[in-house]
């Protein structure tokens, strides 16, 4: 089939085509790596890891028009285009990054993969990054990026500068486990007992999502998809600001510039396009403070017994969570927050499990 298609949702009926090629011919594609949205017009791509085009959206019965294509001296397996007209990529060499110019002329390699340990780090930066490869996402100011992992649980957070790359922030909670090869090829063999991690990320101004996995390599092998059903919400400094339970795993990711609604794929039951609306993202506020707080307390509320006063924490530092008479109580500071909606859910599962969902709005 052609490789790219259109969908536009319009007032009286929706549109939907595909365009381009597939072949060897100067603009036909074969196997595409990666593909960035630039503007409302343009997306970038790369093609068999070493060709990078640029091209506008054609009109339905239209041509694709290649308007720049560069081919690349190194090949890569993801590819941005930043702020300054350079392009970012990640490579499998000993330098985990590699910056060119606008013509995609080498400027500078940066940092090596991630390690988990010296043995590991002794295996050499290259040998190890076939275990490392993953995604590449720019916000779109296109001064940041984020990187993330296939396999284990690592993701790390880059501020872009002409000619240079800074690190915000890293984090690498699980590290791939694989086996070396011995024989004349290069490259890893993953061990059955790695967990897939991130399947795919996407970047607003605010925010950074992340759909995650965390199941081994076995428990996923029946999916259609490589996919995941949690999602992490971060900010720019790295922070976890809030997680999501999707009610089907998906795969690939899209997010509204106002940070409400996310689309994603999903293979249940069949491969379909699928939205979720986002409930209000809050950065380093109380609110984010109070969620993690109030996680814990619902994790006590187990057979049914209430939890100690004592047992109530910090929590009660935001919500004045107080027992009386056997009930759970709650009086936040009405001089910051106004109460929005209390529930309970009870849930048997083997284990009678009480969840109080409390939602504060911030005034």
């Amino acid at each position: 089939m052609q490789p790219f298609f259109y969908f536009n949702q319009i007032e009286s009926s929706p549109t939907f085509f595909y365009f381009g090629n597939k072949g060897q011919g100067p603009d036909d594609f074969l196997n595409l790596f990666s593909i960035q949205y630039l503007n409302n017009q343009t997306i970038g791509v790369l093609d068999m890891a070493k060709i990078y085009s640029e091209f506008r959206f054609p009109g339905e019965n239209e041509n694709l028009i290649i308007d720049k294509k560069i081919i690349l001296n190194t090949p890569l397996t993801r590819i941005i285009k930043t702020a300054y007209n350079q392009y970012i990529g990640l490579a499998i060499s000993e330098r985990m990054f590699l910056m060119t110019d606008s013509s995609g002329m080498p400027i500078e390699s940066f940092f090596e993969y991630p390690y988990k340990d010296n043995d590991e780090w002794k295996f050499g930066s290259q040998n190890r990054s076939y275990a490392y490869q993953g995604t590449l996402t720019t916000n779109p100011s296109k001064n940041k990026f984020v990187y993330s992992s296939f396999n284990g649980e690592i993701i790390h957070f880059y501020e872009i500068e002409k000619n240079n790359i800074k690190i915000i922030n890293k984090i690498e909670n699980d590290y791939p486990l694989y086996n070396r090869r011995t024989d004349e090829y290069d490259g890893v063999i993953l061990n059955s007992r790695v967990k897939n991690g991130y399947i795919a990320t996407y970047a607003t101004e605010k925010f950074v999502y992340a759909i995650y996995c965390g199941k081994k390599i076995l428990e996923s092998a029946k999916n259609v998809n490589f996919e995941g059903n949690l999602l992490h919400i971060f900010d720019w400094n790295g922070t976890l600001v809030k997680k999501y339970e999707l009610d089907v795993p998906c795969s690939y990711l899209c997010v509204s510039d106002n940070d409400s609604k996310i689309w994603a794929i999903t293979s249940t039951p069949d491969i379909s396009l699928v939205f979720f609306e986002l409930d209000n993202v809050k950065e380093n506020s109380k609110v984010g403070n109070l969620q993690k707080n109030y996680n814990f307390l619902s994790d006590i509320f187990t057979n049914n017994k209430m939890p100690s006063t004592d047992s109530l924490g910090k929590f009660s530092d935001y919500a004045n969570a107080q027992i009386i008479n056997g009930e759970l109580h709650f009086n936040p500071d009405t001089n910051i927050y106004s109460i929005e909606t209390i529930g309970i859910d009870t849930i048997i599962d083997n284990k009678t499990v009480r969840k109080i969902q409390l939602i504060l709005k911030e005034k």
